[in-house]
Parts: structure tokens; C-alpha cells; sequence
């Protein structure tokens, strides 16, 4: 039996979040994903698009997914061409070059991302 695990009004970030709980090797399954065109007439927070994964793994996925929000962001960087990138990018998009070696980043304060929802 699969149970809500979070619901999102971002698919694109659930279904990163999906990804991420698959390389786990914990099945999932994106469930609203076109129901957002009925909100009003039917409750906001029923037509959000959820994530689901199967009962026994929910402890699991919940710690996956908090584990996942507390990990630090990497700082920005900036290339030698003069690019300015995020911390994300490991390649400049305008040389291709690497990205520098960085020190350990810092942990984003919690209420960072005021989109997570688990």
C-alpha cells in the first residue's frame, strides 16, 4: 500500500525529489500531476501534485528527503573567463572549464527554502 509522502505545488521539484528517492532504490509514484486546472473547483491543497512511495518505505524516504533539504549549498563561484555561476554548476556554461576546488560548504539556515514541505 503507498501513503503520501509530500505534496508540492512545484512537479518539477517532486519529480526531482522522485528521481532522488529512486537512485535510493525507493519506488515512487507522482500522483496529481495534471489536476492543478480543477483548483477552485475543487480544494487548492486536493489538486496539488504528491508524491506517494509504498508504506514500509516512508520512514526511510522521510529521512532521504530531510537529509536532502539540511545538506549545505555550495557557494557560487566564478570562472576564469569571467562567468559568474552558482554553486550547482561544476562546468562554466560559457568555457566549459571546471569548477574550482571549494571548501566545505556552509549549511543553509532552515528557513532558506520556504518550499519544502515533508
Amino acid at each position: 500500500m503507498y501513503r503520501r509522502l509530500t505534496s508540492h505545488h512545484n512537479l518539477v521539484l517532486l519529480d526531482h525529489w522522485r528521481n532522488l528517492l529512486e537512485s535510493e532504490g525507493i519506488p515512487c509514484e507522482l500522483r496529481n500531476r495534471l489536476l492543478g486546472s480543477a483548483a477552485g473547483e475543487l480544494p487548492v491543497l486536493d489538486c496539488e501534485p504528491q508524491l506517494w512511495v509504498a508504506e514500509h518505505d516512508l520512514p526511510h524516504a522521510r529521512r532521504l528527503l530531510a537529509s536532502i533539504e539540511a545538506a549545505p549549498a555550495l557557494q557560487d563561484w566564478q570562472c576564469a573567463c569571467g562567468e559568474r555561476l552558482e554553486g550547482s554548476f561544476s562546468e562554466c556554461w560559457a568555457c566549459g572549464a571546471s569548477a574550482p576546488q571549494q571548501p566545505a560548504p556552509q549549511a543553509r539556515p532552515r528557513d532558506e527554502d520556504p518550499e519544502f514541505v515533508a
